[in-house]
């Protein structure tokens, strides 16, 4: 039995509306090891072609993942069941140096489960001309299956120095640079779950009885409880706290599942929950 959701009000909490971010991609020998400015990246996401299926019906789910370091600094909205996905995203970066490559990673969205991987690139930002718009074409890869052919994504992208503004400056101008940039980092209301237990759950075992847990999933974000062992009257007692980005709301995928070790989980039920931002 799942407790209510219980949506908290974040306009008394801190947002966070710029992020300083590093990109880079290759190497250039003209670029300095110490940038004297600051630098805007202009990305147009435009599509992908011939990805990999990664679904049983032959096709995917992609979205793409924009990262620099460990940060992620943009991620695209999910194509449905498309190999040849148009995205016309746009994104606008902030970049205090061209030390470290922009990484692009695409997944395979699927609903309740661990995302696939459909494979990943790198764009190494000092081999760009500044000021100019550049056509980029991207052959993704598996670093685990390098021979694998895993289709390419294509971008527009602009890099223009910021040489004459003080960062602290450009920060603040960077709020207003991108809706979209800025709507993937600031969360609109707290989504809170508590996960008190379950009864009379199926048994998937061959003893009788089952090792359940519980994923909790809102878009991207994911939970996973304990897992309790041996029994189908599990006692969790657990909070998880989600991020509401979405202006009208947003949709809980809730899936129980039995722990087997050396094999597959088993698949015990679900429930979906409707969540409407500024709903009691």
């Amino acid at each position: 039995m799942l407790d209510s959701c219980k949506l908290k009000s974040a306009c008394n909490l801190p947002f966070i509306c710029n992020k300083k971010i590093n990109t880079a991609g290759t190497s250039n020998a003209e670029v300095p090891l110490a940038d004297p400015g600051m630098y805007q990246l202009d990305i147009t996401l435009r599509r992908g072609q011939s990805l990999a299926a990664r679904d049983r019906g032959g096709t995917s789910d992609p979205y793409v993942k924009f990262k620099i370091g460990r940060k992620e600094v943009f991620r695209s909205k999910i194509i449905h069941k498309n190999l040849n996905p148009v995205w016309e995203e746009k994104a606008c970066i902030l970049v205090d140096h061209l030390r470290e490559p922009l990484y692009i990673k695409v997944f395979d969205y699927d609903f309740g489960l661990q995302d696939d991987f459909m494979g990943s690139a790198f764009l190494d930002l000092a081999q760009l001309e500044l000021n100019r718009p550049t056509e980029v074409t991207l052959t993704l890869k598996d670093p685990h299956y390098p021979d694998h052919d895993l289709g390419i994504i294509l971008l527009s992208v602009i890099l223009t120095p910021k040489e004459g503004e003080s960062r602290d400056v450009f920060q603040t101008q960077s709020v207003r640079l991108s809706d979209q940039h800025r709507k993937s980092h600031l969360w609109r209301g707290i989504v809170s779950i508590t996960l008190i237990e379950g009864r009379d759950l199926k048994a998937m075992d061959s003893n009788g009885l089952s090792d359940p847990y519980v994923k909790f999933r809102l878009g991207h974000q994911k939970y996973k409880s304990k897992i309790m062992p041996k029994t189908l009257n599990p006692q969790w007692r657990e909070q998880f706290d989600f991020h509401l980005y979405e202006e009208r709301g947003g949709i809980i995928d809730i899936t129980a599942w039995d722990k087997d070790a050396g094999k597959r989980d088993d698949f015990i039920g679900r429930f979906v929950q409707l969540v409407i931002f500024g709903s009691p």
